[in-house]
């Protein structure tokens, strides 16, 4: 049964998730919020309120993406995962058969990207809020071995964009004309590519890992004592992996949010379309810096070796940014210039990490010493 506004509170009836009095007194409304999924708000009155999710299509890939992220909201319930539990939506439901997931919903909640869209700004007290979270699970969670029961719920798959260069060949017509595009570029580049097989080689597995860490999975919300609260939802592509790889996630959000908010859609003089950006790189820095300082406090990482993990970040970040290429051409005929650019940085960055560190990021000498 595919779920849907007419049928879902006789779905949350029968699986017990609601009371019948809810119903009954109209304290009760659903709100389609699909994306990638069937995905639907459940709002009542008092602010509290469920989001469920359900696939949109019956195949393998989604069918196992959806028992991961089932899989990791019942781990965190267990002793040792308070950390990364507290980074969550609270767990309420899943329906393996039916191939649905039920979590609180988060009131007043909005993501990232309609948060900075509405704010016109990057406000440092989300920089923090981003950094602790991140830095208390990658603290718990580094380094220490996984029970086997837990483990066995990931694959331990290296990003698959850092062998992307190579496997778009192969795929042909399957995809579309601009990621075949974005994907002859790359090979076009021996020193991208080497960089990449560097990274793939480079690979840990030292924490569990969001894996698709965008300003999309980021909701802020009001807390109970008025300040703002942050959790990360779609833990789909949870893994156990490299915690650089999400903490680099995060850093290259910032650039492609600078990026995108350039007008290269007629213009596409280099010498212009900078200063024409909507958020102005500069106008990150005090956010970007926010989020290292408390994140490598929270995580525990050594000031002697700060930096060094810094540029280890901000080069997983280049690679997680011509990932953010390839999604944004999934269905385009041709590649775009917001691409073109996403790749041309990308590409900079790993040429001169510690280049990137301070044009791109802003961080001075301070941090090498």
């Amino acid at each position: 049964m595919f779920l849907t506004a007419s049928n879902m509170a006789h779905y949350l009836l029968a699986r017990g998730t609601i009371p019948p009095a809810v119903v009954v007194d109209g304290d009760f409304m659903v709100v389609e919020a699909g994306r990638r999924n069937r995905n639907y708000k459940i709002i009542r009155r008092d602010g509290t309120g469920l989001f469920v999710k359900q696939i949109k299509e019956v195949e393998p890939m989604a069918i196992s993406t959806m028992q991961r992220e089932a899989a990791c909201y019942r781990m965190v319930q267990k002793e040792g995962y308070q950390a990364l539990a507290n980074l969550m939506p609270n767990f309420v439901d899943h329906d393996a058969a039916r191939h649905c997931l039920t979590v609180s919903l988060l009131p007043g909640g909005e993501n990232l990207t309609e948060f900075y869209a509405r704010k016109r700004t990057f406000p440092a007290e989300i920089g923090k809020l981003l950094g602790v979270a991140l830095g208390n699970y990658h603290q718990t969670l580094r380094g220490n071995t996984l029970q086997a029961e837990d483990l066995s719920s990931f694959p331990r798959m290296v990003p698959w964009i850092l062998s992307f260069h190579q496997n778009s060949m192969q795929a042909g017509n399957t995809l579309s004309g601009g990621v075949q595009q974005l994907g002859a570029l790359i090979r076009q580049y021996p020193d991208l590519q080497q960089n990449l097989a560097r990274l793939a080689q480079d690979w840990r597995y030292d924490s569990i890992i969001h894996g698709d860490m965008k300003w999309d999975n980021c909701v802020v919300y009001p807390a109970p004592d008025g300040e703002m609260a942050l959790r990360i939802i779609d833990w789909e592509l949870v893994d156990y992996g490299d915690a650089s790889w999400d903490t680099g996630a995060v850093l290259q959000a910032y650039l492609t949010s600078w990026i995108y908010s350039m007008p290269l859609y007629h213009d596409f003089n280099p010498t212009s379309f900078v200063d024409k950006a909507v958020y102005p790189l500069e106008g990150m820095y005090p956010s970007i810096h926010a989020f290292w300082r408390s994140y490598v406090q929270t995580a525990g990482i050594d000031k002697s070796q700060a930096y060094a993990y810094l540029l280890r970040c901000i080069e997983y970040g280049a690679v997680r940014m011509v990932q953010t290429a390839f999604e944004s051409l999934y269905y385009a005929p041709v590649m775009t210039n917001h691409a073109a650019i996403l790749l041309q940085v990308s590409q900079n960055i790993l040429r001169n990490p510690r280049q990137a560190a301070s044009a791109l990021f802003g961080f001075g000498g301070e941090l090498q010493s």
